[in-house]
Formats: structure tokens, sequence, C-alpha cells
């Protein structure tokens, strides 16, 4: 919408613009939108964080309960999956050129070289607890706890060592009075860039390989490809769905796993494993990471 309207506006010299441009076409459009269409008073913001984007919302979403100012809120994450959301990241190189859709998104493999781009929309429900069971709604699990952390590093490229998502992993842990023996699920934020990977795969073992923790840990991006600013609440989707419904994801298109990843359990498929508590992971632009823990109810 952005390009359009711009297009517009070059084309006729500003003298022909769409009257709903700016609305339509800024970051806040999506909340904007839903705000007006449900008639909704409570609290509405947007979050521009990159890919942390919606982590961040759901962080927010649960402090916001926490101290009592709402009682419900519905968090989405959303991206239009074009052209223009997409190719640019060609010119990062960080899309892979793989034809193959079975080896083209492949996290943490060795031999991976760039994301596959994605889109679509995702909502979660986060409310107080009485007030859910109230209302005899379906809980899939607790957002029990969130951290955050920026890398510091580069505007474009996570820390080599993984110390922003570390740092964000660990205030997480902190928040839930949880130790990292504790966390049976890792769902990564790893895109299937090299670089990317290899700076959270640091991060997981410096939190879980050095105290002795092996939680299972998988992308599910090998399946979905990189969402973008709707990966966080997405996967804290698919986090509460392996507590509800009795799995652990796996790393279908992983074959040979990076040697940066040593000591990390990366099943290949899914396991019929219920893990009782998940750490989902974001990495944005900039350096701006979010973990997020969910726990069964």
């Amino acid at each position: 919408m952005t390009h359009h309207h711009v297009g517009r506006i070059v084309e006729t010299r500003g003298e022909r613009c769409g009257p709903m441009g700016v609305v339509t076409s800024i970051s806040g459009s999506l909340n904007f939108n839903l705000a007006s269409h449900f008639g909704i008073r409570g609290a509405v913001s947007g979050f521009a964080a990159a890919c942390a984007s919606s982590s961040h919302a759901l962080g927010c979403a649960l402090d916001d309960i926490r101290l009592g100012r709402q009682k419900r809120m519905i968090v989405v994450g959303a991206e239009d999956a074009t052209a223009e959301t997409i190719l640019p990241f060609a010119a990062m190189r960080a899309l892979s050129t793989n034809p193959d859709p079975a080896l083209a998104s492949r996290p943490f493999d060795a031999d991976r070289d760039g994301f596959v781009g994605s889109g679509g929309a995702v909502a979660l429900i986060v409310e107080e607890a009485d007030f859910a069971l109230q209302r005899g709604a379906p809980v899939y699990a607790e957002l029990a706890g969130w951290g955050q952390a920026a890398d510091g590093y580069n505007i474009a490229i996570s820390h080599p060592e993984g110390t922003g998502l570390s740092d964000a992993i660990r205030r997480a842990l902190v928040d839930t009075h949880l130790e990292p023996g504790q966390i049976d699920y890792v769902n990564a934020h790893a895109t299937s860039t090299s670089a990317g990977d290899r700076s959270e795969a640091l991060a997981l073992r410096k939190i879980f390989t050095t105290v002795g923790a092996k939680p299972r840990i998988s992308s599910t991006k090998g399946l979905t490809g990189h969402t973008f600013a709707m990966s966080g609440v997405m996967e804290a989707a698919f986090g509460s769905l392996a507590i509800k419904d009795g799995f652990t994801p796996g790393n279908p298109h992983l074959q040979t796993p990076d040697a940066c990843c040593e000591g990390l359990d990366l099943p290949r498929t899914t396991l019929l494993e219920q893990p009782r508590t998940v750490l989902s992971t974001s990495s944005g632009f900039g350096g701006s990471n979010v973990a997020l823990i969910l726990r069964q109810v």
C-alpha cells in the first residue's frame, strides 16, 4: 500500500492522493482497522520491532494484564507476502536461492542459504485466568512470563555471540522463576540464515548446554517459512498447541546440523511428547530480542 500511494504522489506531483492513503499504509494500519471495526475501547497499540514485533505485543499485553489495566487483550500479527515486502531481502542476500521446497528453508542446517518469505495472520487471546474460566474459555496454556534485550551491535545482523538473545532468555527465566533445566521445548526464531541461526545456536548453548540442560529445540520456520513481524505470535500459538495437544515439533528439513549447534537436541521429526514448559524466541533488526515462556495449566 505504501508503494501504491507513494507512486501516485510521484506520478501526479501530489495532486491526486488517496484520502485514506495514510491510514492504509503506515505501520499502525492493522491495529487502527481492527480497533475501529470491532469497536475496541481498551488499550490499542502497535509495535515496530521488525521480526520481534508481535512477541513484544504479547509481552506488553501480559504486563498490562498483570498490572490490572486490562482483563483481556487480543494480540494480532499479520504480514502481506508480496513482491514488494519480500524481494528487498534478496538485495541483502538473506533469501534462499534453493529451488527445492524441501530444502530451501532449513534452519540450523550446515548448508542453509537463506530464508523463504511467507505471510498470513494469527490472533491470540491473552486474558486474566479467572476471567477466562468464568466465560468457559478453552485454555491452551499460561503465558507465564517474558524478557527482552537488545544486542547493541548492528542494524541488520544479530550479535555474533547471541548476547542480546541470551540476555532476553535469562530475563524470561527470572520473570517466571524457572531454571534452564525446567524448559522442555524451545521454539527457536531461527530463520535459516547463516548469521542469524549461528547467533541463536550460540545463545541457546550459553543458556542450556553450559549448565547441562537439554531441551528439545526446533524452528517451525522449516515448514512455514519466515513470516516476519507475525512470527512471534504464530510461534507462541504453536507452543500453546504443543502443550495442549501433546506433541513436540521437529526440524523436518534438517539434514546436517551446523557445527555451531553442538550439544543442542534438534529432533528431525515431530515427537509425541507433551512439553510442560515452552520457550519461544524472536529476534528483529537492530538486535531486538524477545523470549516468551508458556506453561501447562
